[in-house]
């Protein structure tokens, strides 16, 4: 990917833009890996649509403003297609693997290596991971999430996460099991970080997989003076 490409402001979209991505990777996924043929993928898409609009209004409750439209619409579309691959047969763990890649690995490649060359060319990736999640708080997640920052100096940024909009939405429609996937959608700019390269470690020891809460943890990476 050329540096030119590559254009942060675009990559860190509105999530209503993320929305239209992630939902036209799904189906592209689908045909792409010939895991439906064309007509048997016509079919599922008029399906999913059936399926997202009966869901829509149970969580109608949740979204207050643009924001909260695009980060519930992308739930919709991981719960809209595991169901839709539960009704055809698939069992709970076939359905939530397929779930994970549909969602997941059509974008992965793209923001792994946006990120990495975001990072490559910083003059302090820390810095920039740090403003970019600030970034995104305000501007990508909004008032729906409540974010606390336990640790925020030039050393380390610790962000600890209590409400998640993205965990309300699955609970309101009973699909909370499907949290790793919504969470493993990180793993994208989580990947593109190289610590010995950027000097920045990265840890999220929980998330709302497995708890109450999500903690993301950015620390400065001291660059060593002799090697072993």
């Amino acid at each position: 990917m050329d540096r030119e490409i590559f254009d942060y402001d675009k990559s860190a979209s509105s999530p209503l833009d993320n929305y239209r991505l992630i939902e036209q990777g799904v189906f592209e996924y689908l045909r792409d890996e010939k895991i439906l043929e064309t007509d048997r993928l016509d079919t599922f898409a008029i399906l999913y649509q059936k399926k997202f609009e009966a869901l829509l209004p149970k969580v109608q409750s949740l979204i207050c403003n643009d924001l909260d439209k695009g980060n519930v619409y992308f739930v919709l579309i991981a719960v809209s297609v595991y169901e839709l691959f539960l009704e055809q047969g698939l069992s709970q763990e076939e359905a939530f693997v397929l779930t994970d890649r549909c969602i997941n690995k059509p974008l992965r490649k793209y923001l792994v290596e946006g990120t990495r060359l975001l990072l490559d060319y910083s003059a302090d990736p820390f810095d920039t991971l740090v403003a970019a999640s600030k970034e995104r708080e305000a501007t990508y997640f909004g008032d729906s999430f409540d974010f606390e920052r336990l640790m925020d100096d030039s050393y380390g940024y610790i962000l600890h996460i209590k409400r998640c909009l993205f965990h309300e939405t699955l609970r309101v429609l009973g699909r909370t099991g499907l949290q790793p996937i919504l969470c493993r959608m990180d793993l994208g700019w989580i990947n593109g970080i190289d610590p010995e390269r950027h000097r920045v470690q990265f840890v999220r020891p929980v998330t709302f997989a497995s708890a109450d809460v999500c903690r993301m943890c950015f620390m400065r990476k001291e660059k060593e003076a002799i090697k072993d």
